[in-house]
């Protein structure tokens, strides 16, 4: 098995920044409602299948991810934050809003990758930052494979700290 190396970022809620590149207007950032859950799923599980930095860790911990997805439409009054284009879900980001949990960005900012390197991930992590601290945390945190595009491109972003880690999303209770 390959080793992989994981790296956990925080964020202080209330030192958000404001963001700084807005997207143009055909592009709408707004929370999923419960009866999008299969849409906001298959746009994570894709932007997931098809990045190449994920196609040796995906299969461990693909059932989590979906269990978690399932759970956040459960649990959550903002289950997730998604970009549109059109009536087409084409990012999104499923929030945890549990203070204790390892993660609160279950999925990270997930785009369709024919919709890449257009700044929909950054604007995508600072909605998710700012509903998650709308919803209570004072402290956010994501965790995401060290040479993935996130943690090279996106979740340094926006005063985050960001630390190596130990994590096995695999065996992680929900």
């Amino acid at each position: 098995m390959k080793l992989v190396r994981w790296k956990r970022f925080t964020w202080q809620t209330a030192k958000l920044p404001p963001l700084e590149q807005k997207l143009p207007a055909h592009f709408i950032t707004r929370a999923a409602t419960r009866e999008e859950a299969k849409a906001v799923a298959h746009v994570v599980i894709t932007a997931f299948s098809l990045d190449s930095t994920w196609s040796d860790t995906l299969n461990q911990f693909r059932d989590r991810l979906e269990m978690q997805l399932d759970l956040a439409f459960q649990r959550e009054t903002v289950p997730a934050i998604v970009i549109t284009h059109g009536p087409r879900i084409i990012a999104a980001s499923v929030l945890n809003t549990d203070p204790d949990a390892d993660s609160n960005l279950i999925s990270g900012p997930s785009v369709l990758s024919e919709y890449g390197n257009r700044g929909l991930g950054t604007a995508l992590l600072h909605a998710s930052l700012k509903q998650l601290g709308e919803a209570g945390l004072v402290q956010a945190a994501g965790i995401t494979k060290e040479n993935s595009t996130a943690c090279k491109f996106v979740y340094p972003k926006f005063g985050s700290e960001g630390k190596a880690c130990e994590y096995a999303p695999a065996l992680a209770e929900t």
